[in-house]
């Protein structure tokens, strides 16, 4: 008896901690920006491979853009800082609804409203530095 409940007790313990610091790791890696639907405009098309946003371990976010495109939505190429907390994810100190479901990602601010709705595959072999 004093077995099962030092097991509980460790097991209650180590499911209750929570660490901040650890994110979701489904995230890291590289995502290929396929849509970008702007509220009420035209939604954007775009080729796997134009524009790549390469999540780290080290909280960064390295944004590629290759030279078919000439503005990226969002934001622009270059490297930003970022957090997730449970659905949200704050890019450059700006937070956004995500959500993962296996090889998509996708990335809205209030598209009801005419804020923006952006879907992302997964790229699987890495072409891009």
């Amino acid at each position: 008896m004093k077995t099962a409940l030092l097991v509980l007790t460790l097991l209650t313990a180590l499911l209750g901690c929570k660490d901040e610091g650890v994110k979701d790791n489904s995230l890291i890696g590289e995502w290929s920006l396929m849509t970008f639907e702007p509220g009420f405009s035209q939604t954007e098309t775009y080729s796997k491979g134009d524009i790549i946003w390469k999540f780290q371990q080290t909280n960064t976010l390295n944004i590629q853009m290759s030279d078919n495109v000439k503005v990226s939505p969002i934001k622009k190429e270059g490297i930003y800082e970022f957090s997730v907390s449970q659905n949200r994810i704050s890019v450059h100190k700006v937070s956004y609804d995500y959500s993962i479901d296996t090889d998509t990602l996708i990335i809205s601010d209030n598209p009801s409203a005419d804020g923006f709705k952006a879907t992302f595959l997964r790229e699987r072999l890495s072409t891009h530095k």
